[in-house]
């Protein structure tokens, strides 16, 4: 007995390999993903910058996806960090295959595809929800997609495309159609997300479609336009949707321009600089992030002076 005792005190002292691997193991596949990506990454001795060359990613995505910010739930990019690290992708995945979030946002993804194929579809409701209602409800939608929970997005969609086209008919009234072209937009920036750039382009173009030339609208849907284009390695086409859709919004020197005409033209500004870098055209790069730095700044010295406010503004753009 005394013996035995001896010989389980030793095995538990040097770690015994037995019992101190398996739970090792199964320690390790209890983290999230991605603590394990960045645990393996360590290990062999890459920088972030490195590992995200290697799978054609930015530093910024490798970070999020390390810090859990950002998922990590896509079976082929799953595949893409495995090989990396040199890995089996169920390494990365661990006990949590039995649930594959890839599958499921793979599902969520061609429900969403189903959607935007029968536009025509009846919504199934008894009359078309308030104005009032689908706004919130777009707002939720927003919400999940700033927070990265783009599974939660993805099975709101259907619905809420179905209930905002339903509230658009007949076609051309102005706040719903508003409505349904948010919808649009937020429906293509999350597949632009997901690494679907065909189902976000129509997605888009059904967003343009819908603003019928309506200066706002138009400007709000070439935004995940210019995304989606941009993701398809269509930079220039990016950047003409973008520039096109600023020029109608008035934002004339005589004229203080609207917070939203503001807003709008700034991030179309951006989007177009974005598309410029990826044609290496350094020169509209930073023509374009000039014009967005004046517009802010204009913007920002027409405020000061109607209101006073002493609140100091950056308008400097990243570069």
């Amino acid at each position: 007995m005394v013996s035995a005792l001896r010989t389980l005190h030793r095995g538990s002292a040097s770690g015994g390999p037995a019992v101190t691997t398996r739970n090792r193991q199964d320690s390790h596949r209890e983290l999230p993903i991605g603590r394990r990506v960045a645990q393996l990454r360590v290990r062999r001795g890459m920088s972030q910058q490195v590992f995200a060359d290697r799978i054609g990613r930015s530093k910024s995505w490798v970070d999020k996806v390390e810090r859990g910010v950002r998922t990590l739930d896509r079976l082929p990019m799953i595949e893409t960090v495995a090989a990396a690290l040199g890995v089996a992708p169920a390494v990365l995945v661990g006990r949590q295959a039995q649930r594959t979030p890839a599958t499921d946002a793979t599902a969520a993804v061609e429900q969403v595809r189903t959607a935007l194929a029968n536009y025509d579809t009846p919504s199934g409701r008894d009359g078309p929800s308030s104005v009032a209602d689908l706004d919130r409800q777009i707002g939720y939608a927003c919400t999940a997609y700033r927070h990265a929970h783009h599974l939660q997005l993805l099975r709101m969609l259907p619905d809420l495309l179905a209930a905002t086209r339903h509230a658009n008919r007949p076609a051309g009234d102005a706040p719903a159609a508003l409505l349904l072209v948010r919808v649009y937009r937020v429906a293509a920036q999350v597949l632009v997300k997901l690494g679907e750039p065909h189902l976000a382009w129509l997605a888009a173009d059904r967003a343009m479609t819908t603003a019928a030339g309506d200066p706002r609208r138009t400007a709000l849907a070439a935004v995940p336009l210019a995304q989606a284009l941009r993701a398809l390695g269509r930079g220039r086409l990016a950047m003409a949707a973008a520039t096109t859709a600023v020029r109608p919004l008035d934002l004339a020197p005589h004229r203080e321009p609207g917070p939203d005409d503001a807003a709008l033209a700034g991030i179309l500004l951006t989007e177009a600089a974005l598309a410029a870098a990826t044609c290496g055209d350094a020169a509209a790069v930073d023509d374009l992030t000039g014009r967005a730095a004046h517009l802010a700044a204009t913007y920002v010295e027409h405020h000061l002076t109607r209101t006073g406010s002493g609140r100091s503004w950056s308008t400097s753009p990243a570069r």
